[in-house]
């Protein structure tokens, strides 16, 4: 019973699609610089998702304070926020390697509301 749960976890944690640009997922949802820029700097999560900007070339991830966005906080994994509310969150990051590092480029992050 534990590893038929835990299979299901994994499965509902880690479920995220490319499509058309855009990124959709559930639960967590796992992004590389190349997966960024391929995207044109959008991301579009469903309410609850935790976004991880997971690749050593992230330098800094930020979305500008009193924006409602939540904090971006570094952890083992890489960059991380929880987006809880349905908004369009407007912030930036910077990446390192192959890029000068005071470039500065926008990114988009589109919450829908959660899933009926």
């Amino acid at each position: 019973m534990g590893q038929l749960r835990s299979a299901i976890g994994s499965a509902l944690v880690v479920m995220a699609t490319l499509a058309g640009g855009h990124v959709w997922a559930q639960g967590q949802m796992r992004v590389t610089v190349q997966e960024l820029f391929k995207s044109n700097h959008q991301i579009e999560v469903m309410a609850g998702t935790e976004v991880v900007w997971a690749d050593p070339h992230f330098d800094r991830v930020w979305f500008p304070t009193g924006s409602g966005a939540p904090r971006v906080e570094r952890s083992s994994d890489g960059l991380r926020a929880v987006f809880t509310r349905p908004g369009v969150y407007r912030g930036a990051f910077t990446v390192v390697v192959g890029h000068e590092t005071n470039d500065v480029y926008p990114m988009t992050v589109t919450v829908k509301g959660a899933p009926k």
